[in-house]
């Protein structure tokens, strides 16, 4: 059965006429159309429909199959875009966009729209930009979606910005941020566009306004470093999506919860590769080889904690003086940063704290205030039975040994790290 034979089956049943069925919204010609089949409609006037027959919409979708067409080039569009594959990109929205034309699906056209004017701006052909982004604005601003709207203002005011023109660029920003403001929250979005604001006040020499927006842009995206939070937020919109029956958009949510927590197991597996690693290398006393390994071990297994405030700022701005290798400069910005540690925190944050400490000792050549400070770290660690964290001062550790020659010392610590059982070090 076509789909048009399913719409008139449905309106017989219901002993509804055409123009009945078709409302205010629509011409009973239209109807009729749709029942000979000259006409394929969108999703949207389908939720109309069937909302008005009294059938599931899922019992009309069968008859337009291709109607997702559109929306699946769009994504992997989309993420060849972040990819940095331009030139897929292009091909692949382009195709996007065609099928949208087809369809006469105008939201469609003005998302796919919306990104190839993100990707012409990118590729420095803003004239082309600005008329897609104009004519997305202008099918935007009849709908309901506020964050495409404000998504369209904010590349408005970013071509604005490539073209010298802050004032205006900066209209379009505060625009984009009123639309944003309001529920459901883009974090990624609003961030972007109080980086603009700031971007448009310094080309107006409005250093001070600038870095409030700066500050904004933080605050925003700051709750979302840990990327265990991030799959939490994603977990909770797909709770709420059940409950109130948005199942595409749950299972959706759902999934980009499942990828997150998938990637943080692959890199804390990837972890404990390089920390295995490095223990072989201990034994057989490949000291830079060793120290390798620990380093992306340390690495990997920072950026899957939830460490909060200054200490994972802290610790991010710890591991890159280590890799940068820039002695001069991270002794500046060592001894400001073992000023800022707060000695009054919470016993979880002062335990993170105090790896930090250790780590910038380290860095220092403070070797044994190092020692103590990781140590101190590794008591709290374990007498919260925080397992994980001790795991990872214990590598610290190993790493301190490592650098000071101190076989024995790194291999008391690797025989902990094997049996996490033994947990001071009267016990080993």
């Amino acid at each position: 059965m076509t789909l048009g034979e399913k719409i008139r089956e449905a309106r017989l049943a219901r002993r509804l006429t055409q123009e009945q069925l078709a409302g205010h919204e629509f011409t009973k010609s239209y109807i009729s159309e749709l029942e000979r089949g000259t006409r394929t409609p969108r999703v949207t006037t389908l939720k109309v429909l069937a909302r008005r027959l009294n059938r599931p919409l899922s019992y009309f979708l069968d008859g337009i199959p291709e109607d997702r067409e559109a929306e699946a080039f769009l994504a992997i569009g989309m993420a060849q875009v972040h990819a940095g594959d331009a030139t897929a990109a292009q091909s692949t929205l382009g195709r996007a966009l065609d099928l949208a034309t087809q369809q006469d699906d105008e939201s469609a056209e003005a998302r796919v729209e919306l990104a190839l004017a993100a990707l012409d701006r990118d590729l420095g052909r803003t004239s082309q930009a600005f008329r897609r982004v104009n004519r997305a604005i202008h099918v935007l601003s009849r709908a309901e979606d506020r964050l495409l709207l404000a998504r369209a203002q904010m590349i408005l005011g970013s071509l604005r910005l490539d073209s010298r023109d802050p004032s205006s660029a900066l209209w379009a920003f505060e625009a984009a941020l009123r639309l944003a403001a309001a529920p459901p929250h883009d974090p990624g979005l609003l961030a972007d566009i109080h980086v603009g604001i700031a971007e448009a006040h310094l080309q107006m020499g409005r250093a001070d306004e600038a870095e409030r927006a700066l500050e904004a842009a933080l605050a925003v995206v700051e709750p979302f470093r840990d990327p265990s939070r991030v799959a939490a937020r994603h977990l909770e919109l797909a709770l709420s999506g059940v409950g109130s029956g948005r199942f595409e958009e749950a299972v959706h949510e759902a999934a980009q919860a499942l990828a997150v927590h998938r990637l943080i197991g692959y890199k804390r597996r990837l972890a404990e590769i390089h920390q295995a690693l490095g223990e072989a290398d201990v034994l057989d006393q490949r000291w830079e080889s060793a120290e390798r390994h620990y380093r992306w071990s340390l690495a990997l297994s920072t950026a899957t904690a939830d460490w909060p405030g200054a200490a994972q700022v802290l610790g991010e701005m710890a591991e890159s003086m280590l890799a940068r290798s820039l002695p001069d400069a991270a002794r500046t910005v060592g001894e400001t940063a073992l000023a800022l540690l707060c000695a009054d925190a919470p016993p979880r944050d002062q335990a993170h704290g105090l790896r930090v400490r250790g780590v910038i000792c380290r860095l220092l050549g403070r070797t044994g205030e190092a020692r103590a400070a990781l140590e101190e770290s590794l008591a709290l660690f374990e007498a919260g039975a925080r397992q994980r964290d001790a795991a990872l001062v214990r590598q610290e550790l190993v790493l301190l040994a490592i650098e000071a020659r101190d076989l024995e010392d790194a291999k008391r610590h690797l025989r902990a790290l094997r049996d996490p059982r033994r947990r001071t070090s009267g016990e080993l």
